[in-house]
């Protein structure tokens, strides 16, 4: 799974594989925390490098909402959530996999 870095509360805990350095991982940490995206469930995040180059931040979906389509308003959401942390955070192009438990993108119809 990687190396973690987690908040002091360990409200959220983020995996970093190889390709991501720990400085990068603390300073998604940061970011997250600094723009209160951590609730009150802890979250567990995986960060990866894909193929092509990208940075792969992969959300883990409660499982009772995968296999709900997501809404317009939430894909803008996540294009701008993508666009905020390729400048603010990884300074290199950004996705955002929704997956379940085991960090496999969730599949929708």
């Amino acid at each position: 799974m990687g190396d973690t870095v987690k908040t002091e509360d360990e409200k959220l805990t983020v995996f970093y594989l190889e390709e991501v350095s720990k400085d990068k991982a603390i300073k998604f940490l940061k970011y997250w925390k600094d723009n209160g995206f951590i609730g009150d469930d802890p979250q567990i995040i995986q960060l990866d490098v894909l193929e092509d180059g990208l940075i792969a931040v992969k959300l883990i979906e409660k499982s009772t909402y995968h296999k709900e389509a997501l809404s317009i308003h939430e894909k803008s959401l996540l294009q701008e959530l993508e666009r905020n942390l390729e400048k603010k955070v990884f300074e290199q192009e950004v996705t955002i996999i929704i997956t379940d438990n085991t960090f496999r993108p969730i599949e929708r119809n």
